[in-house]
């Protein structure tokens, strides 16, 4: 993993400039600086250095700093040692925007609720704080790897934002221009802005932050990670099962006196095999450690202006911000995921969320709630499509709970609900298994007419149910990827992704994962399954299990490959070459038995 080389030059080269020392401009990668003597005699250092940050220019008689080299640590020290937490102001900016309210409406895309400006509602410049914390960043696992990372939030709304443009365009004063001008309170706490209570809450949203902050880095390792312990456990359960081989063979040519001890080593290499295995899960399990280093504040003069935000069943007002550094108008503050946005739906309840920040919609009236409001919705037992407690129809006899399109049928089934089922194949199973039940149950003539009757009674009901429930989502969008041997499926709603449904042809068989509205209850999540003859087949199988879940037609498909890293559109699913590969396809059912045997025992 790359180290973070610009944070280091700042650090470094920052602190020799701070204590009195001359750094010349970089030639090839290599910085001279010229230390006060007292500092070279403190550090037991010559003055004169030849400094590299990149391995890729280290030369003779020049000195490659890292995080972890014992000048790096020294200098940490004394900054720790130090009030490193810092007020500074932007005076650079023009708070005033002419046209600020149609600049409002042209921002922001509110697909239920429209924004409206109040009478006599006057703009007003405040001061607004952005907040930077430093975080050292501890990522363990095999082994142990550190960096800085800043993490940028705005105080007011109580998000993170790019820091990056920030500090390109900002010039930092120790003093304001602005002495008149008031500070704003937090929006999202409705607190003041510096108080304790707010840095506190502020403090523990930044480190939610910081794996989002980390970006590629966390992902490339965690990618490694996983890469290592597939390996290690591949090798593990090789080397145990020649034991157990080894020792199954000899204790069926043992004799009798000593199958006993033979039996008492298998034991053995079991739970030998089993420590083993928990020993390198926990080897390459990442754990993230976080200490925060130092805090600065900066503080900017911003525009202010209060409007409403209606729907049908809300009005809400919140404040919203021209930022005269960037300028543009602030995002607003998603609720539920605390990260700000311009495109976010108004709750039921009032709270503002991104779509994927939503709970199912209600298929009766519509309504939409955030996942904060996720009580005020539940299922049809008939059909299972989401609605709101306001539009539930619950059953007198039963208490069940229906959508009114099938109320009265949660208990037409000898008492139980009565299921909705979109394939005709489906039907004729249940059906089958109806019939099953009759036969399994001898009845008498009278009984036999009144169950005829009652079957009767029920059919116009099926022929109703055949009918599809409306559809929960757009289309469906397939990539198969060759180079990464994956197959991801994006559920599409009103252009915002609904659902992803990823598989990997792996070692122990086609692993499955999910990333959708019902988080950890949803079923496929970690399931692996068992590769078929015809893959072909069984992928399209899983695709429509996938899209029944939505009740989606199998005509609302698009297929993609991605060749050179572009997506070039198919007619059709293509299965990515290497799931064809006989070798893989042996060890991936091999695997799929192996785990199949450990879970069952």
């Amino acid at each position: 993993m790359p180290q973070d080389s610009n944070s280091l030059e700042q650090l470094v080269l920052g602190y020799f400039l701070q204590l009195g020392g001359v750094v010349e401009p970089p030639a090839y990668g290599t910085y001279e600086a010229l230390l006060p003597d007292d500092v070279a005699v403190r550090w037991g250092i010559s003055a004169e250095q030849k400094i590299v940050f990149d391995a890729a220019h280290q030369q003779d008689g020049a000195t490659f700093l890292h995080y972890g080299h014992a000048l790096v640590e020294t200098i940490v020290e004394e900054l720790r040692g130090q009030s490193a937490n810092g007020h500074f102001f932007i005076n650079n900016v023009r708070p005033d925007k002419p046209g600020f309210k149609s600049e409002i409406e042209k921002a922001f895309l509110l697909p239920n609720a429209k924004i409206f400006f109040i009478a006599n509602e006057k703009e007003s410049i405040h001061y607004h704080y952005y907040a930077r914390f430093n975080f050292k960043v501890s990522l363990i696992a095999d082994e142990k790897r550190e960096l800085v990372l800043p993490v940028w939030m705005d105080l007011q709304n109580g998000y993170p934002v790019n820091g990056a443009e920030i500090e390109r365009l900002a010039i930092l004063d120790e003093e304001s221009q602005f002495l008149h001008v008031q500070p704003a309170p937090a929006f999202w706490n409705n607190e003041p802005a510096l108080n304790p209570k707010t840095l506190s809450a502020l403090l523990e949203r930044a480190r939610k932050a910081v794996p989002h902050g980390l970006g590629d880095t966390l992902t490339h390792l965690q990618k490694r990670l996983e890469r290592f312990l597939e390996l290690d456990r591949a090798r593990l359960n090789n080397y145990y099962a020649d034991l157990l081989k080894d020792a199954k063979k000899r204790l069926q040519k043992a004799e009798e006196d000593r199958r006993a001890a033979i039996e008492s080593k298998i034991e053995v290499i079991n739970a030998e095999r089993e420590s083993k295995l928990a020993d390198v899960e926990q080897k390459y399990h990442l754990r993230i450690q976080l200490e925060l280093v130092n805090f600065a504040v900066i503080a900017m003069t911003k525009l202010d202006l209060m409007v409403e935000i209606r729907s049908r069943a809300a009005t809400i007002k919140r404040t919203v911000t021209w930022n005269p550094l960037l300028h543009v108008v602030q995002p607003l503050l998603c609720e539920v995921c605390n990260r700000g946005g311009t495109k976010l739906h108004l709750c039921e309840n009032g709270h503002l969320a991104h779509a994927e920040c939503l709970a199912p919609q209600c298929a009766e009236c519509k309504r939409e709630y955030c996942q904060h409001c996720a009580k005020e919705m539940t299922q049809c037992v008939v059909c299972a499509r989401p609605i709101c407690i306001h539009s539930l129809t619950r059953c007198k006899e039963c208490q069940r709970v229906t959508c009114a399109e099938h109320a009265g049928e949660c208990h037409a089934l000898n008492g139980e609900p009565r299921k909705i089922i979109v394939s005709e194949g489906l039907v004729e199973k249940t059906e089958s298994k109806l019939g099953k039940k009759e036969s399994a149950n001898p009845l008498s003539v009278t009984e036999k007419k009144f169950a005829r009757k009652e079957i009767q009674k029920v059919k116009p009901i099926l022929h109703k149910i055949i009918a599809p429930p409306k559809p929960l989502a757009d289309y469906v969008e397939v990539y198969s990827d060759p180079s990464d041997g994956t197959i991801t499926a994006y559920m599409i709603r009103r252009k915002s992704e609904l659902a992803v449904r990823l598989w990997v042809m792996t070692e122990k068989g086609i692993s499955a994962n999910c990333e959708c509205e019902k988080a950890w209850d949803c079923k496929e999540r970690g399931l692996v399954y068992l590769p078929w003859a015809d893959l072909n087949e069984q992928m399209n199988d899983l695709l429509n299990r996938f899209r029944d879940e939505y009740y989606l037609p199998h005509n609302k498909t698009r297929y993609f490959q991605i060749r050179l890293g572009k997506p070039f559109e198919e007619k059709k699913l293509k299965i990515p070459s290497g799931w064809r590969d006989e070798e893989t396809l042996a060890k991936a059912r091999k695997g799929f038995h192996e785990l199949s045997k450990r879970n069952s025992g």
